[in-house]
């Protein structure tokens, strides 16, 4: 056990899961107090919803270091190596650090079975613990109520918003998933909410627990500007603050107005150059250009991709030709993944990531056709691997014209293998 790589722990972990769903906290709640010294961090935050959480949680680190404070992060799924999920000060940990991890959770588990998101978890918190940071940033990977981040009794509770996603798992409306994303907050604790129609589930559960909300369109608010590429935030509640001329960029503009109304929430002052904040942030995969040909994006929702959408719009001439690559898992609305691109996308190359759980290319096909007039074949192929399907998307394509590669984390990560060697950005 003690001689087992990275790789082989993370096969490991992934093999001895339970056969069926295990979800919950009472399994995993024993071996984290057996493996925590409290307090867990000076700060904590905790940060869900259906989308931006990755924004939140990076812009959020990133305003936090430049003030000169110690930061784990705490992230999910990875695009290129499981240590991206675990970072101290933005940087990855090593290897080492996540085996010693992962040994020890072992020996604590006895006859416990864990899935892979309770090991990577309790890895992550045992790796912090250690480090006495002055704030640990965890996001919500799945609802709230049932994750394994859950476990941890936050300072300041984020939820970015609330759409429908994950619905065999959270609830058929939003309403329901609302209810499971509102467990993730804590009695008397302050809570952001940065989105204007929130769920009533979600806004009763902050009355019933008596929290300190900061709510966009209330506490805080942003605006956008596209024709000058700048938005704008405000801050109304202890303290009035405004921010103008902000750069826009790939991140979502809401998320970024969370991280901004946390940083205050912890006690920070805005005097920084929040440019110079904006422009080191960077999350692989949104909205991502490489070569001013290739658009990655990680949509897998309905929101997701219409923000997608309405970026390409902000950022490419109508007339533009646009060749799409898209790959989905088979849990997912296709429907409302594609609709905003079915008559925008002059060719598709539909493809499977490497994973049991993508969809079939023909399900993708039968799903496509069902939303434009696109019963011409010579407008669809489909190949079974995301690399060949990126290939020939590049050698099809003319040079002006934009190759967009969507629909999931998995297709986008393997889409970067084909990417780079055609591209000058590795």
């Amino acid at each position: 056990m003690n001689d087992r790589s990275l790789d082989q722990w993370l096969d490991y972990i992934s093999s001895i899961r339970p056969k069926e769903a295990n979800l919950g906290l009472d399994k995993i709640r024993p071996i984290y107090k057996k493996i925590i010294n409290f307090p867990l961090a000076s700060k904590i935050v905790v940060v869900g919803g259906t989308n931006g959480k990755g924004s939140t949680v990076e812009f959020l680190t990133q305003l936090l270091m430049l003030n000169n404070k110690s930061v784990g992060t705490f992230t999910s799924p990875h695009i290129f190596k499981f240590n991206e999920r675990i970072r101290v000060n933005g940087k990855p940990v090593a290897d080492n650090e996540i085996i010693d991890a992962f040994q020890l959770i072992e020996v604590n588990r006895g006859s416990s079975k864990l899935t892979y998101f309770d090991f990577s978890t309790l890895a992550a918190l045992r790796i912090f613990n250690r480090l006495n940071l002055d704030v640990i940033i965890l996001e919500i990977g799945l609802g709230g109520r049932l994750d394994p981040v859950n476990i941890v009794d936050s300072d300041i509770g984020v939820l970015t918003n609330v759409e429908l996603d994950h619905q065999e798992w959270l609830g058929k409306d939003k309403e329901a998933i609302g209810k499971e994303k509102a467990a993730i907050f804590r009695s008397n604790k302050t809570v952001i909410l940065g989105q204007h129609e929130m769920p009533k589930t979600v806004l009763n559960k902050t009355l019933r627990l008596q929290n300190k909300v900061l709510k966009v369109g209330r506490d805080f608010e942003y605006s956008v500007n596209d024709s000058l590429k700048e938005w704008a935030y405000t801050f109304n509640s202890d303290q009035q603050i405004s921010l103008k001329k902000l750069k826009l960029g790939s991140l979502s503009v809401s998320s970024l107005s969370c991280a901004l109304t946390a940083y205050i929430a912890l006690g920070n002052k805005l005097d920084l150059n929040i440019n110079a904040v904006l422009d080191r942030t960077h999350l692989r995969g949104r909205c991502e250009l490489i070569d001013g040909r290739f658009l990655l994006d990680v949509s897998h929702n309905a929101s997701s991709a219409e923000y997608l959408n309405a970026f390409i719009q902000r950022n490419f001439s109508k007339e533009i030709k646009i060749t799409a690559v898209l790959g989905v898992m088979e849990d997912k609305d296709v429907n409302s993944i594609i609709k905003p691109f079915a008559e925008k996308v002059d060719k598709w190359f539909l493809t499977s990531p490497n994973l049991q759980r993508s969809m079939r290319t023909d399900e993708l096909k039968a799903h496509l056709k069902l939303l434009g007039d696109l019963n011409s074949e010579v407008r669809i192929s489909e190949i079974d691997n995301v690399k060949q399907a990126c290939l020939q998307a590049h050698q099809e394509t003319s040079k002006v014209g934009l190759i967009l590669v969507f629909g999931s984390f998995y297709t986008v990560s393997e889409a970067f293998l084909a990417i780079n060697p055609l591209s000058s950005v590795a």
